[in-house]
């Protein structure tokens, strides 16, 4: 059972509280809902979770995970929601990221319950390439290079469209620290021409 209620914008399962950031995000969209011009957009919109990424010492970004189903309606409105949280969050860099869930590669002696193939999108690689492409929205990913160095160690670069170089340029050290906390591989990006 989950508790979902009209004074918050977060939706957690029974018993569990909102930590701090969680609930200053639920006030910051509450507030934009009651005046502003998002309100008609916001309503009926929710999150499932808010965490803080630390960058450096004296930057720290906000990563929002939000509901699947609700990801295309986020999309939309993105921009400037993004726009207005970081106003009302005093100047940190806010992430929208779509909350997926990656099953276990079956094996012999899994406890595989229901004995249906596991679809695409849950394998880790995937679910991966997914918060990749949320992570840097609204720009696109033109292509992925994949660097493995003698030790063993591999590097992503990712290929941005140089479109977006004007809105995402300051970002690109909260995308790497923020992919980096929740898959735990390193990344690098570039802008390249189409």
């Amino acid at each position: 059972m989950t508790l979902f209620s009209q004074t918050s914008k977060l939706l957690k399962a029974e018993g569990e509280k909102a930590n701090s950031v969680e609930s200053a995000v639920s006030q910051a969209l509450l507030d934009l809902e009651a005046n502003s011009d998002l309100a008609n957009a916001l309503r009926g919109l929710y999150f499932v979770g808010a965490e803080e990424v630390v960058i450096r010492d004296d930057k720290v970004a906000v990563v929002i995970h939000i509901p699947f189903p609700q990801q295309k309606v986020y999309q939309k409105i993105q921009s400037k929601l993004v726009r207005e949280l970081e106003k009302k969050l005093s100047g940190k860099h806010v992430i929208f990221l779509a909350k997926r869930r990656i099953l276990s590669k079956p094996t012999r002696h899994s406890r595989n319950l229901s004995k249906q193939k596991r679809p695409r999108s849950r394998t880790l690689t995937a679910v991966h390439d997914s918060i990749l492409d949320d992570l840097v929205f609204p720009a696109e990913i033109c292509g992925k290079r994949k660097r493995v160095k003698l030790d063993g160690s591999q590097l992503l670069k990712v290929h941005l469209d140089k479109s977006a170089q004007i809105s995402s340029e300051t970002k690109l050290d909260t995308f790497i620290a923020v992919y980096k906390k929740i898959t735990g591989k390193d990344v690098v990006f570039e802008y390249q021409d189409n």
